[in-house]
């Protein structure tokens, strides 16, 4: 999942980097054809999956895309698309609740693993999520 527009970035050059080594292997003469094949596969594969990333992004970023927390261990993705479904920086997060940058990047690359519930909290808050409340009979 791209977290970031230097992600977004990074994947999108990726992509024209793995498609400038599937045409220079098609320029190769001296690969066999069932090995070229092979090779084209799997790079293909791998463009086919980072341009799937690339427009989840886009659709998280246009509001496309419906957020719902289906089990608390979606919170981490769920936080980090409504970040992104807000248009808001990583940056601009850490601003918030102000921390540096680097923080909020590091909660994020860990999934929120290290984070302390009233940090949670404060992001919860940052973010305006919201889930509808379940009550019990």
């Amino acid at each position: 999942m791209i977290q970031n527009e230097h992600q977004y970035k990074v994947t999108k050059g990726e992509i024209g980097n793995l498609q400038q080594v599937i045409d220079k292997m098609i320029e190769q003469s001296h690969i066999p054809s069932n090995q070229l094949a092979a090779m084209q596969n799997s790079f293909q594969t791998q463009i086919a999956r980072m341009q799937m990333d690339i427009q989840a992004y886009d659709d998280l970023k246009a509001g496309k895309v419906e957020i719902t927390l289906g089990a608390i261990e979606d919170l981490p993705k769920v936080l980090i698309q409504k970040r992104i479904g807000l248009g808001m920086t990583q940056k601009e997060l850490a601003a918030k609740l102000g921390i540096k940058e680097q923080m909020v990047q590091r909660y994020e690359a860990t999934g929120y693993e290290s984070i302390g519930f009233q940090r949670l909290t404060e992001v919860w808050n940052a973010l305006s999520v919201s889930i509808p409340v379940m009550t019990v009979s």
